[in-house]
């Protein structure tokens, strides 16, 4: 699935939210995270940014078995600008557990401001329960970044 939020704002307004580091760390505590560092690098067009947040998360029993509720997550987003804003690939790495987290990640320019894109993969190596899993890290992925782009519409106004 693909998570899509249409902003009000134009292009480099977004950008210059979304590359404040401490608008990151604030954003993770705010949605109830119990840390959050991150890292940004500008080398030109391209942006790394780097995140490490530890989460606690409610569990079905079924999961509860295999994973532990908090765990350490750490993000990669590679942004590279392209002709109407800017365009990336998110890895998310869950500490210690056999998931694999990759996204497609867009900031582009609309005619009302623009929009932002995040279309989540997951691959999970755990025999006879793997496709379970992974429904469930998707839902809680995507659940997690619909909160994360509410609270960015809230912070620009």
């Amino acid at each position: 699935m693909t998570v899509t939020c249409k902003l009000n704002h134009n292009v480099d307004q977004v950008w210059a939210v979304l590359c404040d580091p401490d608008f990151r760390v604030e954003r993770s505590i705010a949605l109830g995270e119990l840390s959050a560092e991150c890292d940004i690098e500008e080398d030109g067009e391209d942006v790394k940014v780097h995140m490490v947040r530890e989460v606690v998360r409610e569990l079905p029993s079924v999961l509860a078995k295999i994973f532990s509720a908090k765990q350490t997550l750490e993000f990669v987003e590679t942004w590279t600008a392209c002709k109407n804003g800017w365009q990336g690939k998110l890895l998310i790495d869950v500490r210690n557990q056999p998931v694999e987290l990759t996204a497609t990640i867009s900031l582009l320019a609309t005619a009302e401001g623009c929009e932002y894109s995040v279309a989540h993969k997951c691959k999970a190596k755990i025999p006879l329960v793997g496709g379970k899993v992974e429904k469930f890290v998707l839902s809680q992925t995507d659940s997690g970044a619909l909160d994360e782009l509410n609270y960015l519409k809230k912070i620009l106004g």
